[in-house]
């Protein structure tokens, strides 16, 4: 069973960077071929797509706690 662990945004963006050269893809173009389907479904393939969830999810509560850390 996997175990939960906090990965900061830089560690996203780090493994991302890694798929990207394991795999010759941006991870955008990647995101887009694997939603169209033209991706299979091995582990790697669906790891990659579950950081990109991630870090998409992520960014704007970065951007929001940024915010609220320049006000304060």
């Amino acid at each position: 069973m996997l175990k939960a662990q906090r990965v900061t945004f830089s560690e996203l963006s780090d493994r991302l960077k890694t798929y990207e050269q394991k795999y010759g893809y941006s991870t955008v173009d990647f995101f887009r071929r694997y939603q169209d389907g033209k991706f299979g479904d091995e582990d790697d393939l669906m790891m990659w797509a579950g950081i990109y969830h991630l870090y998409l999810t992520s960014l704007p509560i970065r951007q929001f706690m940024r915010s609220e850390q320049l006000v304060a």
